[in-house]
C-alpha cells in the first residue's frame, strides 16, 4: 500500500480544466458537474478540480497510476446512487471536500477496476482536506489521512482493498455505524482495517463492526483514542500494539479474539462487552 500511495503522489498532475463540458461523466450527471479535466478517449476525470462541482451518474477517475486532486476551498458533491470508479493505480487527492451524500435507499459505489488498488489521500503538511462518507460502499481502495484533515465516516461499508484500508497517520477521524470487513460469503484481501501511526490523531470509532482481516487495528499511535460500543470479530488479531505509548476507550465493545489487555505500551480502559451487542453496523 506505500508503495502505491508513493507513486501516486510523485506523479506530475495534468493542466486545469475549469468547467469542462460533460466533464468526464461516463454516463450521467448534466454537463459542467463532473470537473477536471476530460480525457477525451474514455471520459476519466483526471488532473485538478479548481471548481465546485457535483458527481452523479457513473465516474471514472484518473489515467493509470496518475492523481487527480480537489484544490483547497473546492467542493466536490457526490450525489445518491452514483458509483465511482478508479482505474488500476489512481488516487484522489483530496486538499479541499469530497462529500459522498448516499442514503439508505442510493447507497454511493466507490471501487476499483482491478484488485490493485486505489486512494483517497488527505495529504499535506498539514492537510487540508476534508473527506465525508454517509451511506456509500467502498471497495479496493484505501483511504490514508495525515494530520490536520478531517474524515467522517457515517453508515459505511469498506472491505476488500489490497493492503491496509483506513491508514490514520494523523489527523481527525469520526466513524460511526459502518463497517469495516466483508459480509459472510463476500471475498476480503485487507490486511489491516486499521492502522495508526504517530500521535496527531483524533480518533472516534463507535457502533460500528470491525471484521473479517489478519488484524482488526494495528494501534500503532494514538492517545485517548474512542473505540466504545463496537464488535470485532473474524480477525486473526482483532488488536495489536507495537509497544509504543497508546491509549484506547474500548467500553461497551465486544471482542471475539478475547478483551484486549493494558501492557507493552499500550493502555486500553473501560469495561468490554462480554457478548455481542446489538445495533452495530450500517443502519437499514
Amino acid at each position: 500500500m506505500k508503495n502505491l500511495l508513493s507513486i501516486a503522489l510523485c506523479l506530475p498532475l495534468a493542466a486545469c480544466v475549469i468547467g469542462e463540458e460533460n466533464g468526464g461523466s461516463t454516463g450521467g450527471g448534466d454537463d459542467d458537474t463532473q470537473g477536471g479535466t476530460n480525457n477525451p478517449n474514455d471520459g476519466s476525470i483526471t488532473g485538478l478540480i479548481s471548481q465546485d462541482t457535483t458527481w452523479s451518474g457513473e465516474v471514472l477517475i484518473g489515467y493509470d497510476r496518475a492523481t487527480t486532486r480537489i484544490e483547497p476551498n473546492v467542493t466536490v458533491t457526490v450525489s445518491p446512487g452514483t458509483v465511482i470508479k478508479f482505474k488500476e493505480g489512481a488516487s484522489l487527492d483530496i486538499k479541499g471536500k469530497f462529500l459522498v451524500q448516499g442514503t439508505s435507499a442510493q447507497k454511493v459505489r466507490i471501487e476499483g477496476v482491478s484488485q490493485n488498488g486505489y486512494a483517497l489521500l488527505l495529504s499535506g503538511a498539514p492537510a487540508t482536506g476534508t473527506l465525508e462518507l454517509t451511506y456509500a460502499v467502498m471497495t479496493r481502495g484505501a483511504i490514508q489521512t495525515s494530520p490536520g484533515s478531517t474524515t467522517k465516516i457515517t453508515d459505511t461499508k469498506m472491505y476488500r482493498a489490497s493492503g491496509d484500508l483506513l491508514v490514520l497517520s494523523g489527523g481527525t477521524l469520526t466513524m460511526t455505524y459502518s463497517q469495516i470487513g466483508p459480509a459472510p460469503g463476500e471475498t476480503e484481501s485487507t490486511h489491516c482495517n486499521i492502522h495508526t501511526s504517530g500521535n496527531a490523531n483524533t480518533i472516534s470509532v463507535t457502533y460500528s463492526d470491525i471484521n473479517g482481516a489478519p488484524f482488526g487495528m494495528m494501534l500503532y499511535g494514538g492517545l485517548n483514542t474512542i473505540f466504545t460500543n463496537n464488535n470485532w470479530y473474524g480477525n486473526m488479531k482483532d488488536i495489536a500494539s507495537d509497544g509504543t505509548n497508546v491509549s484506547a476507550d474500548i467500553t461497551g465493545s465486544w471482542f471475539a479474539g478475547g478483551t484486549p489487555t493494558s501492557g507493552n505500551g499500550a493502555t486500553y480502559t473501560g469495561v468490554a462487552a462480554t457478548a455481542k451487542i446489538s445495533g452495530t453496523g450500517v443502519r437499514p
